[in-house]
């Protein structure tokens, strides 16, 4: 496997990476949203923050020379508890999973900052279910609890 690290997401590249969020927003709303209840899956009232405010960050997933897929990063936290950190979204390129990236970059957005951090799995995402357990674990997190909300699960780990 090639080596997988994160690169900041240029202003320039901005539409490339809403060309990606999208079908992405798209195939989760599909799964923990069909009847469309929270509204256009695509609505992403904050996504040209991530290049103004300095609690956000987009980042792409590269492995080797392939861009595989981008993870944004912000400070939301859905405990309601507050966080240092938190993912808001995470992708793989589909044909890029199973591999071990997903895990290796887990690991290097937790490595973005120390503190603590949260993150929510939705309970209809089996997969993801069954992800972030493991790539916070492999991250070295501490104080590692999850909490259950009606439909999700939120994580709140500390790194560095």
């Amino acid at each position: 496997m090639a080596e997988v690290g994160l690169v900041p997401v240029a202003l320039s590249e901005k539409a490339e990476l809403r060309r990606l969020l999208n079908p992405y927003l798209i195939a989760h709303a599909d799964v923990v949203d069909p009847q469309r209840h929270h509204g256009a899956p695509t609505d992403y009232p904050n996504f040209d923050a991530y290049w103004t405010e300095l609690e956000r960050r987009p980042y792409w997933i590269q492995a080797g020379a392939d861009r595989v897929g981008f993870a944004l990063v912000n400070r939301y936290s859905p405990s309601g508890l507050g966080c240092d950190a938190g993912v808001a979204e995470f992708c793989v390129l589909p044909q890029w999973r199973r591999a071990g990236i997903g895990l290796a970059a887990a690991c290097a957005v937790f490595a973005t900052r120390p503190g603590l951090w949260e993150l929510q799995v939705y309970e209809a995402t089996a997969p993801a279910l069954a992800f972030w357990p493991r790539a916070i674990a492999a991250a070295g997190a501490r104080e590692a609890t999850e909490i259950s909300l009606a439909d999700r699960r939120v994580h709140r780990f500390r790194v560095g």
